[in-house]
């Protein structure tokens, strides 16, 4: 794990908010491989995405975002499609931009009053969270005197990735970190795929037998047990924020066998992935909202 990653653990931890980077160049990815930093991972969130029926943000703000970005170089407060606050920082690497770093999320303590700091909402699929919604009550609530600082560790944030970026042969503290970040790399980036040691090994320029001895060193686990594990942690991820069937979940994250993904998802989590979907499902009964049909 490198150093910019546990810098993010570490804010979130204190400062109970969460990070996401949106990655639009395919390069990010590479240097967060943890599927949880792509998503704005958060109960309303979850609520606001499995209303419309959407397992992701980018359909309702992409463009918007985008085109305020070109002005705010180094970022701005938006209220996303979900009316919520967040900050957005684009990553730059020279004149482009790689993708964007989002900090929140949050709502104003009075929300008829629309502070200047905001700069862009997202209005077009507003999901207008009524007052009384519990889990939009839960959110933490952003005064007039915490722009600034939110504005300051959002940007502190941008530039140490942007420095990141721009020194890439510097972020490992050794040769073993390297090769462990590798090979979580290339397992995030192609779980959902039929990928078996030998696709990795080739990735790496080592053997088979080199690269399974190389993970059973590293993580403890075996290639099998390393790819079920990511596997089902996407898994977890689209049964709590989507309406997709258990099937369809397992399919969409590599596995060609629903029973085979049942047997796994209850080894690794010590739940039925039916419970798993029921249990997170109980987030939708605390809104105070219809369901859409």
């Amino acid at each position: 794990m490198n150093e910019l990653i546990k810098l993010i653990e570490a804010f979130e931890r204190r400062c109970g908010l969460k990070i996401c980077l949106h990655d639009y160049s395919g390069k990010i990815i590479n240097y967060f491989p943890q599927i949880e930093l792509r998503r704005h991972d958060n109960e309303y969130c979850h609520c606001v995405k499995e209303q419309r029926g959407l397992n992701k943000c980018l359909a309702f703000e992409l463009r918007k975002v985008q085109i305020t970005l070109t002005g705010h170089p180094d970022g701005f407060f938006k209220i996303c499609h979900g009316g919520v606050i967040e900050y957005a920082a684009p990553i730059m690497k020279g004149p482009n931009m790689l993708g964007v770093l989002f900090v929140g999320i949050f709502r104003l303590k009075f929300p008829a009053v629309i502070t200047d700091a905001i700069v862009c909402r997202c209005s077009g699929n507003d999901f207008a969270p009524a007052l009384n919604n519990k889990l939009y009550k839960k959110i933490q609530c952003l005064e007039k005197g915490d722009f600034k600082d939110i504005e300051e560790i959002a940007k502190s944030l941008k530039l140490r990735i942007e420095t990141l970026l721009d020194r890439e042969d510097e972020i490992f503290f050794s040769h073993e970190e390297k090769i462990k970040w590798e090979i979580e790399k290339y397992i995030g980036q192609n779980c959902q795929k039929d990928v078996n040691i030998q696709h990795l090994a080739k990735h790496l320029f080592l053997s088979a037998s080199r690269t399974g001895h190389l993970i059973k060193e590293l993580f403890n686990m075996t290639y099998p047990e390393l790819l079920n594990k990511n596997r089902i942690n996407n898994a977890k991820i689209l049964l709590a924020s989507t309406s997709l069937s258990i099937s369809e979940a397992a399919y969409r994250c590599g596995f060609s066998n629903p029973a085979y993904f049942y047997r796994i998802f209850r080894k690794i989590e010590k739940i039925t992935p039916g419970n798993f979907k029921n249990k997170n499902n109980k987030i939708k009964r605390m809104l105070n909202i219809p369901r859409s049909p």
